[in-house]
């Protein structure tokens, strides 16, 4: 695993320093009269210069040298007050980052995310390097490159009051990027978190914006509403794509006009609160369906911030799992285990639909049921197969033909020897997948590919079959041969 040991520094002893203090270990070079005399280690990955301590002539020829001699090496520029020319003139000769903010937070965030963005080897994991702090970010641990660009897009716009649209899978961590940007913020009022998909959507209006006495059967006093609650801070609004059609056309006045009008009441009164809302569902698609407003969706993604799911942060698996395998093992007073090699290959190999909230209860489930001093790959089985959990990507019928996974059988016949010859759970996720994607196809065309029908028909929830569709690779619009009415807004 790389350590940031592998980074080089120009730039003053007081600056060094600062970076030293926030974990980082610099080799640091002196500039020689003769810049072709420079030398770099082999083992050195990314540059920082402090530009100020030069004159920009001389920082637009070390840069173009250096790009000439380590055309592999990432430089990066910290230069605050940098004017337009300079910033052209050093990405045209090979620079890859200029900083010119005066922000050593900034510059602290862009060498982790250069850090992320590093190969990683499951082969050299040390349970040890969950220790550092160099992949935490408010609290939130991460190696994976796009993730730090989501910090360093918080830390540039926490302090406006620009609305945020967060999107990304159950389980991602929607919530804990919405506080981390509440306290990057520096706002003083509370974080308030609502459930849109959880709330009786005839009262949502009454929990949002409260509500007089007397406004409806059942209002005895007058009621605050979260968004008055929440005065001088924020709110989250979770699975914003679940609420009301109604409901949503009361928030963009909210959002328009910074006012709220509480049930039963014709009073607006003003508010101060910035915005945050998730999904995990695409909007935009919901906007074409006609159930989520097209002038919301434009009001509230103003900042989008896209979370990676797990399998697509591959570097981030063990780094998690080693942090919750410390803190559960911490808070039961046990010792850590080993990890056996066959146990790390298919950790690695896991499709992880519910994303970290399932590796840490993954990871509370092991420690506290296996009580082993090593883990191993069947320890994990053990525990994935307990929890009916598919225990890697879907299989798609070419995947286990080519797998040699037998077909299905009728009951009353014998299976062919070379059923055996692969897992229990690998044979029957290969066919679940085959037999729940034949389904999916076969709904969708008897629907015509109305989504809402054909969730209605499947028992399933709109947003689950949607979910469905994206992982089995169906294109709802092939279904649509021809024309039908709109869906019904729901």
């Amino acid at each position: 695993m790389l350590h940031s040991s592998s980074i080089a520094f120009i730039g003053t002893p007081e600056l060094e320093q600062v970076l030293r203090q926030a974990g980082f270990e610099l080799n640091h070079l002196e500039i020689p009269e003769n810049l072709e005399l420079l030398g770099i280690g082999a083992n050195t990955f990314l540059l920082i210069i402090e530009g100020h301590q030069q004159s920009d002539i001389r920082n637009l020829e070390l840069t173009r040298t250096i790009r000439a001699k380590y055309p592999y090496l990432d430089l990066v520029i910290y230069k605050p007050d940098a004017d337009i020319k300079f910033v052209h003139a050093a990405l045209k000769g090979g620079a890859t980052e200029i900083l010119f903010e005066h922000s050593i937070e900034i510059l602290v965030l862009t060498i982790k995310s250069f850090l992320a963005n590093q190969s990683f080897s499951p082969h050299s994991f040390d349970l040890r390097d969950t220790r550092k702090n160099l992949g935490s970010f408010e609290g939130i641990l991460s190696r994976n490159g796009r993730m730090w660009d989501i910090f360093q897009t918080i830390v540039r716009t926490a302090s406006s009051d620009a609305t945020v649209l967060i999107v990304g899978e159950t389980g991602t961590g929607k919530e804990l990027l919405a506080r981390a940007i509440h306290r990057q913020s520096g706002r003083n009022g509370h974080f308030v978190a609502i459930n849109c998909s959880t709330i009786n959507p005839e009262i949502i209006e009454s929990e949002l914006f409260g509500h007089e006495r007397g406004a409806f059967t059942g209002a005895h006093q007058t009621k605050q509403g979260l968004f008055r609650y929440a005065e001088g801070g924020t709110i989250f609004l979770d699975e914003i794509g679940d609420m009301p059609i109604q409901t949503q056309l009361s928030l963009l006045r909210v959002l328009q006009e910074q006012t709220v009008r509480p049930v039963g009441s014709h009073q607006e009164l003003p508010i101060d609160v910035r915005v945050i809302a998730a999904t995990n569902a695409s909007l935009a698609e919901a906007v074409q369906e006609g159930i989520f407003r097209e002038d919301l969706f434009y009001r509230i993604d103003v900042i989008r911030l896209e979370v990676p799911p797990l399998r697509e942060r591959r570097e981030d698996i063990l780094y998690l799992f080693g942090h919750f395998l410390r803190r559960t093992c911490s808070d039961y007073g046990m010792n850590c285990p080993d990890l056996h090699p066959s146990f790390v290959t298919l950790l690695l190999e896991q499709s992880w639909p519910g994303n970290v909230r399932q590796l840490e209860n993954l990871t509370q489930r092991l420690v506290l049921n296996q009580r082993a001093k090593e883990l191993t790959g069947q320890h994990l089985q053990d525990v994935l197969y307990a929890q009916d959990i598919p225990n890697s990507s879907p299989l798609s019928p070419e995947q286990a033909q080519n797998q040699n996974i037998p077909s299905l059988a009728s009951p009353n016949e014998p299976l062919p020897p070379s059923t055996l010859a692969v897992p229990l759970t690998t044979y029957l996720q290969s066919h679940t997948t085959t037999l729940e994607k034949a389904y999916l196809t076969q709904i969708l065309s008897n629907t015509n590919g109305r989504i809402a029908e054909a969730a209605q028909q499947a028992g399933i929830s709109r947003r689950t079959l949607l979910r469905k569709l994206t992982a089995h690779k169906i294109d709802k619009h092939q279904f649509r041969t021809t024309r039908s009415d709109p869906e019904p807004n729901i």
